[in-house]
């Protein structure tokens, strides 16, 4: 059933006059407004649409155009796919504010582990603009500018992106005061029509803000902008201070329209609104004012009636430049223009593609599949750095010092989230738990967020340190103060979950349970975890019907030398049909939240896939902006839906890639690869950079600055992932003069001390397509490994990388392959001699073992120079040290095993040249045999 809105025969002004619309205005105006309330949750939001589906006026029946700005379905997209807060956290011209200091803090009652101390500090509210952005003088200019209102009007003064300032002339402080909330919509609505190039006659005199109607009297908008905090009064005026800030943009958005002044698309190489998808693919779009104002715009809706009273009020000042004596011809040709691109006759409408429809049929298909809240991985919750909490006072405590990092906290939440869904009503339901002091911070914050998120913000995190901070509970271990910063271990992730939820007695008792098999130091606690997590978790779900698996669960010492387990589990929920879940990966110093394996069904998958395959056919041809953002929007749904790592599938990988080769310009490509939200792609993004970087210097500052604010972006003072993210200083020693925001004692600090470290780096040396100086990088990753003390379980354990990456350089090199070849062999000796024999002798072993199944590879020097370099490897094995025992050491598939036995079989005479030859060959082939029958057996 069709809603109805009258327009009123007349609007209030701020004088408290009344202006009346003309024939011409009331005749035109009949609108009729897809509404939406502006919220995060996509499903919400897609109901709203559905459901709300006209506001009308009057007699011409204009609807707003699906196709252009004032679409909200438009703005949800570009939101979802992250475009602003790529743009605001990571844009290479401005200069983040941050920094990473070693101190000499020891935390109290923790086990020295000869680790750092580090104070990090993200003040993201005092970033600045880089004045040499590029050589253009105009359009440096115009870029300078642009970023210097992006920092103002979109502070994002937790790390995460936000309009919220906590100054009081910030522009959203302005807009939402008392006074100014009557006119706020018709001052967004001036400031959409100058980015839209229609010129408004907007004007900030004598500390006001003043728009007046085209015959003068009376005005639309007459605002102070002075701003009078808690200790002031209007009588001190030289206390007074006022919000420039919405005044430099309005002469910012002047600036640029073709009024007689100069006009972005005139300006050569100034970024315009794309007209192709080739154009929108470049990214040039996220330094337009559209792209800025409009994104505030729609940040700063938030409910339907302000969403109306918005779209009126451009109607309405769009229409009063057109009648305006003192508009120009141009101006008014644009309004006219403008005009009917923003509104459609009802009766056109069907002759437009239903994108509503569209996004609508993909989320139902979608959200039947969600029985548990989280899908794919950007809608987990990503940890960041949060304020301390105080229980006793109930406030956060304002003090950068005592942050941290809240990788377990934000586990947690995850976890939570499964445990409270109701798959049902696809809602938040905590009327499963009892009702008492212990449960009400928990069922609070479920109160107020009561349904799953596309994204889940600081704001949301913050306020989960009300549920799990400073909790009165000595089982519970905090690593700061004894009141914030979880330890990362089972047990008290345990505890935590079960003191939150009112510490049902089945609960505690299983939880005592998996304590006393670990104070034992009982090895069957390793085996029995999975039994008694599925009681925890099933007797505090809302949704019973679930299962936990378990794997690798170690027993070893928390920070405070109690033995407890680490390892990884994860909890699948079925309902009907479907399943859904999470893991969690607990270590020692870090806890990793994560989707688990495969839980989507084949069909469920499928039904998914042929969704998205549909609508990506609609849109294969985009013919507009909206069309651009949908389909754009659609292809990272389906690399989303394909695997969890969206930026390691290809085209975005490539994307990742042609944008890190080519720099400048092309780096804006980037964020369009969909939200840089998880600590594993920006990981992704730096180490690609650094590795690329290592073969030729380009010495490039877009991406310089850009990765400089990505490493900014993650929590710095959490060891995990700050040698992680930095390990590629290892391939290129740049890094430290890249990055001066770190302290130089931090770049000390990493280096390989671990299988897991040299198989991470490895990856971008020979899988991810990276134009890499390999010779480089192997030289100077092997040179880090040799002052290990691990050199043997390293090398041996990641022999099948080494001869990987060995191959892809014979492949591509234009340099003599036999010089290649040798010159790494040598390398692998040169690290392998503070070893024994042995140790060396099962390296090389296992390096031949490797490279049989790559024999085969095509190559421009014939088979014999393939088969040469493995005999190479075969002469370096010392015959002493060969004998028929297994080696355990050696990690051979079965299938692998039987393989190179049956290529050395039928190829002896390659390797018999003499009989001591033959006695190795023969050696190496009871070796091969014995290592055959005992992985069979």
């Amino acid at each position: 059933m069709n809603k109805e809105y009258k327009l009123y025969e007349s609007v209030l002004l701020p004088d408290n006059t009344s202006f009346k619309f003309t024939p011409m205005m009331k005749n035109s105006m009949i609108i009729k407004l897809l509404l939406v309330m502006h919220t995060i949750c996509a499903r919400v939001v897609m109901e709203n649409i559905k459901n709300i589906k006209t506001m009308i006026f009057t007699e011409n029946k204009l609807l707003i155009h699906p196709d252009e700005s004032l679409s909200p379905l438009q703005e949800r997209s570009m939101r979802l796919c992250g475009y602003m807060g790529n743009k605001r956290l990571y844009a290479s011209e401005i200069n983040t504010v941050c920094s990473l200091k070693k101190t000499d803090d020891v935390t109290d009652g923790l086990l020295d582990d000869d680790s750092s101390s580090y104070e990090y500090i993200r003040n993201p509210a005092k970033d600045t603009v880089y004045e040499d952005i590029c050589e253009d003088k105009e359009k440096n200019e115009y870029l300078v500018q642009f970023h210097k209102l992006l920092i103002k009007m979109f502070p994002s003064a937790d790390g995460s992106l936000s309009i919220v300032s906590g100054l009081p002339e910030g522009f959203t402080s302005f807009l939402r005061k008392e006074e100014v909330q009557p006119q706020s919509m018709r001052i967004l609505a001036a400031l959409f029509l100058l980015s839209e190039q229609v010129y408004i006659p907007i004007t900030t005199e004598e500390k006001k803000l003043v728009l007046k109607s085209a015959d003068g009297t009376p005005a639309y908008i007459d605002q102070s902008l002075r701003i009078f905090t808690k200790d002031q009064t209007k009588s001190k005026s030289d206390l007074k201070k006022w919000c420039e800030d919405i005044g430099i943009l309005i002469e910012f958005l002047k600036k640029y329209i073709g009024n007689g002044s100069a006009n972005t698309s005139e300006i050569k190489g100034l970024p315009t609104v794309p007209t192709s998808y080739e154009q929108f693919m470049t990214g040039e779009f996220l330094n337009t004012p559209q792209f800025l104002v409009q994104s505030y715009i729609y940040e700063f809706i938030d409910t339907e009636e302000n969403y109306i009273e918005f779209v009126e009020a451009v109607y309405i000042l769009l229409n009063d430049q057109i009648k305006n004596k003192n508009s120009t011809e141009e101006n008014k040709a644009r309004c006219n223009e403008l005009l009917g691109k923003l509104f459609i006759e009802e009766s056109k409408l069907s002759n437009v593609t239903d994108h509503t429809k569209n996004i609508c049929d993909l989320n139902e298909t979608v959200d039947k599949n969600r029985v548990c809240p989280f899908i794919d991985t950007t809608e987990l919750p990503a940890y960041t750095r949060v304020k301390a909490y105080d229980r006793t006072t109930g406030k956060e405590i304002d003090d950068e010092i005592r942050k941290y990092s809240n990788c377990v906290e934000a586990g947690i939440l995850g976890l939570v989230c499964c445990l409270v869904y109701d798959p049902v009503v696809r809602m938040y339901n905590t009327d499963h738990l009892s009702d008492n002091e212990e449960t009400k911070p928990l069922k609070d914050f479920f109160r107020k967020y009561s349904e799953p998120r596309e994204a889940i913000d600081y704001e949301m995190q913050q306020d989960w340190c009300r549920v799990v901070a400073d909790l009165n509970n000595d089982k519970i271990l905090y690593l700061k103060q004894k009141t914030n910063e979880l330890d990362s271990s089972l047990l008290n992730i345990l505890y935590v979950a079960s003191d939150i939820a009112g510490n049902k007695e089945e609960v505690v008792n299983e939880i005592k349970h998996i304590e006393s098999m670990c104070s034992k130091e009982e090895k069957s606690a390793e085996l029995n975890i999975e039994e008694s997590l599925n009681t925890i978790f099933r007797a505090l779900s809302n949704n019973k019907n679930l299962a936990v698996e378990s794997e690798g669960f170690k027993l070893s010492r928390r920070e405070d030398g109690m033995p407890d387990l680490f390892g990884k589990f994860s909890v699948v929920y079925t309902f009907g049909e479907i399943k859904n879940g999470i893991s969690m990966n607990i270590t020692t110093q870090h806890m990793k939240l994560d989707l688990a394996e495969n839980t989507l069904s084949k069909k469920d998958k499928a039904d998914i896939i042929a969704k998205l395959t549909k609508i990506q056919k609609i849109y294969a041809n985009p013919k507009n902006y909206t069309e651009f953002v949908i389909k754009h929007y659609i292809d990272i749904e389906m690399a989303k839906i394909e695997t969890k790592y969206v930026y390691l599938l290809d085209p975005i990988k490539t994307t990742i890639l042609d944008s890190i080769r080519a720099g400048g310009n092309d780096a804006l490509k980037l964020f369009l690869c969909g939200r840089i939200k998880t600590t594993d792609y920006k990981i992704h993004i730096v180490i690609s950079f650094l590795v690329s970087d290592a073969k030729n210097l380009k010495n490039d500052n877009s991406l310089i600055r850009m990765t400089d604010n990505i490493i900014g972006s993650v929590p710095l003072d959490d060891q995990h992932t700050r040698n992680k993210i930095i390990i590629g200083y290892i391939c290129n020693p740049k890094a430290k003069e890249y990055y001066t925001k770190i302290d130089e004692s931090v770049w000390d600090e990493i280096y390989i001390d671990n299988e897991n470290k040299f198989s991470f780096l490895f990856l971008y040396l020979y899988k991810y397509n990276l134009e890499v100086d390999i010779i480089l990088c192997f030289t100077k990753i092997m040179k880090v490994v040799n002052g290990s003390k691990n050199i043997y379980g390293i090398i041996i354990s990641n022999s099948y990388r080494i001869i990987d990456t060995i191959i892809k350089e014979l492949m591509r090199t234009k340099e003599s392959r036999e010089k290649i070849f040798t010159q790494m062999v040598n390398i692998i000796k040169e690290t392998c001699k503070k070893l024994d024999n042995y140790k060396a002798t099962n390296i090389y072993l296992s390096l031949f073992f490797e490279f049989v199944p790559n024999i085969a590879w095509p190559s421009n020097d014939g088979s014999t120079v393939i088969v040469s370099y493995l005999v190479h490897l075969f002469n370096i094995i010392d015959i002493g040290c060969l004998s028929a025992e297994d080696r355990k050491d050696i990690h051979l598939t079965s299938s692998k095993s039987s393989g190179v036995l049956e290529y050395l079989e039928n190829n002896r005479e390659i390797f018999c040249s003499n009989s001591e030859n033959s006695e190795k060959y023969d050696k190496i082939i009871e070796i091969l045999k014995t290592k055959i029958t005992i992985e069979e057996y």
